[in-house]
This record gives C-alpha cells, structure tokens and sequence, in this order.
C-alpha cells in the first residue's frame, strides 16, 4: 500500500532555492536591483564572506529608498533589513509557513546552522508549489479513513476555514480545519 504523502514531513531542504542572488553590505541599491533583475528575484541576500548579514527586498527599494528620495548610489547597509529571520534546511515546512504567515513574510533565508553561512531561500510560492499535492493526499488519506483520529495526536497550527483566524488547535470537523468556537 502507498504511503501517504502527508506523512512524510516535509523540510525546508525539499523545497528551498539555492541559486541565491546575494550582495555585500557596500553595494548599490542600483548592483542589487541589477542583480533582482538578473536572477528574476524580489530580493538579495546581503552577506559578508558565507555569513547572512540582511536582505533587502524590492519592497524595500521602492519604501525605504525611491519613496525617501535616496540615490541609487545608496549602499544595500543603509536599508538592508537586519536581523533577518532564517530558517533550518531541518525545519519543518508547515511550521515555517505558520511563522512567515504569523510574521507578513513571504521569504526566508536558509541558514545551515552547523556552518553558520546560507544555503538556501524558501518562499511562500515555494510552499504554494508543493502544497496542492500535499492537500490531495490528505483528502485522499480520509476518503480510505474516514472518521480516524489521525489528525487528533498532535495539535495542529493554522488559519482556521470558517473564521480565518490563526488558532494553535486546529480541528478536522466535517471536511474542514475549524478552531474550536467553529467547531
């Protein structure tokens, strides 16, 4: 018998981007939009020798240089965001979408932690990419299984069908994840 596909946790590792667009801190924001445009991106990876140092987005570009009359000769340091959240090529790919859904970020660096330099980028179009397979298969899981306590081990974290707000407890009742007061 097949193996669900859900079962299988998804990791970062499975779905980052590797070919990364990255700059130093003293670029121009003219080299990194150059180089957004180059690697057909909407970001760079500001980094010092392997080491994550920011990002800077073409949201940032466009509100925190063009929108403040800055130059293009501007470094990428002046409005790099920084710290940068990152994540594990480890990590579990449900629970980073849970905290970039939780943090209005649609992209998050990969750090191996061991090496401390960057690895990887996972986006939420990444996520979107695998997710209509993974969904599938999960419906799938229940039409073989139906009325199974599967889902009911662990709790689960997202955004609830009905009221669309993010709840830690997440329940499966008649064929949609509901918090409990939509249960």
């Amino acid at each position: 018998m097949r193996r669900p596909f859900f079962k299988k946790r998804l990791k970062v590792k499975d779905v980052m981007t590797t070919d990364l667009a990255k700059v130093s801190p003293n670029t121009t924001l003219q080299q990194a939009a150059k180089k957004m445009a180059e690697y057909r991106v909407g970001n760079v990876l500001v980094v010092e020798g392997d080491k994550l140092v920011g990002i800077v987005t073409e949201r940032d570009i466009t509100r925190k240089a063009i929108a403040k009359n800055k130059s293009p000769k501007t470094k990428v340091k002046d409005i790099m965001t920084s710290p940068v959240m990152y994540v594990s090529p480890d990590d579990e790919l449900l629970h980073i979408s849970d905290k970039m859904l939780m943090n209005n970020i649609t992209r998050m660096p990969v750090v191996d932690l061991e090496k401390k330099e960057v690895v990887g980028i996972v986006t939420m179009k990444d996520i979107l990419r695998v997710l209509p397979k993974f969904l599938l298969d999960r419906i799938e899981w229940l039409r073989i299984h139906p009325g199974e306590t599967e889902f009911k081990k662990k709790p689960v974290k997202g955004i609830c069908e009905v009221c669309g707000k993010y709840t830690e407890n997440l329940r499966f009742s008649k064929g949609l994840w509901v918090c409990e007061n939509c249960e």
